[in-house]
């Protein structure tokens, strides 16, 4: 089986912001992209919850300032349901507190409204290969879990 290079790896984005502008720019920007495709957009953080268990997206990018559920709710939750999904968050809150409060919602980076295209692309692909490299993990966790369990079954069989 030929192996995939991670430059060869789609990057499925789920774009969440409670302004319709920011989203279209954001979707506009991935599309000159040949590794990121934006799979959905929620304008509010119970529409992400909902769409990201549905999509299971490699990367949430999500603002924190939203009606209802705010970004750093959402992100909490959404860590427990889709831990596949790697959140990065983008705001115009550039604090230090907020920055741990978004890292404590297990965002895996931050990145400010006010930043370089470059930083958030960066930040987005850095989130993705962090998830992958998790995913893959638990995945070999949960195989040689398996295995050892086999290999104990197979031991108390024999007399």
């Amino acid at each position: 089986m030929e192996e995939q290079r991670d430059e060869d790896i789609m990057i499925r984005v789920l774009l969440v912001d409670d302004q319709t502008v920011v989203r279209r720019g954001l979707r506009l920007r991935f599309q000159l992209e040949s590794d990121m495709q934006v799979v959905g957009e929620a304008s509010t953080g119970r529409e992400a919850f909902t769409l990201a268990q549905t999509l299971t997206p490699d990367v949430v990018l999500m603002d924190i300032e939203m009606p209802g559920m705010d970004g750093l709710e959402a992100a909490a939750a959404l860590v427990t349901v889709v831990p596949q999904s790697a959140i990065v968050i983008l705001s115009i809150h550039t604090d230090r507190q907020t920055r741990m409060r978004a890292q404590a919602a297990g965002a895996v980076a931050f990145v400010e409204k006010r930043g370089t295209t470059d930083t958030l692309l960066a930040a987005i692909r850095q989130a993705a290969a962090q998830a992958r490299a998790s995913m893959e993990e638990r995945e070999n966790h949960s195989t040689t879990r398996s295995a050892d369990s086999t290999h104990a079954d197979d031991d108390a069989s024999r007399p």
